[in-house]
């Protein structure tokens, strides 16, 4: 019996001395910046003493004017090369899911740059706005009728559209 505890205990002494061994330093690391860039904005929307608009995360979106050009030219990227290759090959769905998720961002993205201007050139931006998204209604129209021939008419007017709107209300 005297035995069998005598190599428990050493084997027990061992697997702590093996253990003690292999524990290393704790790394500490400096998380500032990636803090400040919102990796933490799921705790935020989860907050109930923020306002509704902080927890939506609009506030943040709106926050930076450059970031929202950025996601402007994003945009208009987007529409010239996915869109218009979605429309030429007839993919229908994905033509008319990029073709409406961008219109919200544009949307979102150009009230944002138009609320920086004074009063008389926020109404001239505004009829920029409102004459491209009824042209995007247009195409959505066409692209859910699937039709090929008017889908690429109406894509070409929706992008000299969003040009000319980019010019007036980003300038």
């Amino acid at each position: 019996m005297w035995c069998v505890r005598q190599v428990l205990a050493g084997f027990l002494g061992f697997a702590g001395l093996a253990l003690t061994a292999s524990a290393n330093a704790i790394d500490i690391q400096d998380e500032r910046k990636v803090r400040e860039r919102g990796f933490d904005l799921i705790y935020e929307a989860r907050e109930l003493d923020l306002p509704q608009a902080v927890r939506d995360g609009l506030v943040q979106a709106r926050a930076s004017i450059p970031e929202t050009k950025k996601r402007i030219q994003e945009s208009e990227k987007r529409i010239d090369t996915s869109l218009d290759g979605f429309v030429k090959k007839q993919y229908w769905t994905n033509a008319r899911e990029e073709l409406r998720l961008q219109a919200g961002t544009l949307r979102f993205d150009l009230n944002t740059l138009i609320a920086q201007k004074d009063k008389i050139s926020r109404k001239a931006a505004e009829a920029l706005k409102k004459d491209f998204l009824l042209k995007v209604d247009e195409l959505d129209y066409a692209i859910r009728k699937k039709d090929s021939s008017k889908a690429n008419i109406l894509l070409a007017d929706v992008q000299k559209s969003l040009d000319t709107a980019i010019a007036g209300i980003a300038a």
